[in-house]
């Protein structure tokens, strides 16, 4: 099995975690970096779920920065916990890729993800290793945050 796999298998054995155990975290806390198509699927998320603008804020002429700092601003797109737009091709990269995110050889596990706090990718980890990556927890920024952001 090939690591695009073996990791999309991951993310997916932790949806009803995310959903009844830590109530979609990753989705009520912190910025989201997007680009242009992103940011325009999440303006529209806003119209629709009648949320405030204000919580987008342009970063450079290509990116722009989602708050997700507090209940009144958590996604625009979550739902009782769970991801209305989740299944849209459109969605943030960084959605798509968390908690596990693809370096070349290296793959980051978000410290912000309770999934990833409470070992429940420790069988990935093993098979991961097997097949030659180097496999660690993010630390500080270095999380979904920035995984869009170039500087």
């Amino acid at each position: 099995m090939n690591v695009e796999k073996i990791v999309k298998k991951a993310r997916k054995s932790i949806g009803v975690f995310c959903n009844k155990e830590c109530k979609a975290y990753c989705c009520r806390k912190g910025y989201l970096v997007l680009d242009k198509k992103e940011t325009k699927l999440m303006m529209e998320t806003i119209v629709k779920n009648s949320k405030d603008m204000n919580c987008i804020k342009k970063i450079n002429d290509e990116q722009y920065s989602l708050f997700l700092g507090d209940e009144a601003n958590h996604c625009p797109g979550l739902l009782d916990f769970k991801c209305t737009i989740h299944k849209n091709k459109n969605r943030p990269l960084a959605c798509q890729e968390y908690p596990i995110f693809i370096r070349g050889n290296k793959i980051d596990l978000s410290h912000r993800c309770l999934a990833v706090k409470q070992g429940l990718f420790y069988g990935l980890i093993s098979q991961l290793k097997k097949l030659g990556y180097e496999v660690e927890e993010t630390k500080g920024n270095l999380d979904s945050d920035l995984s869009n952001l170039k500087i």
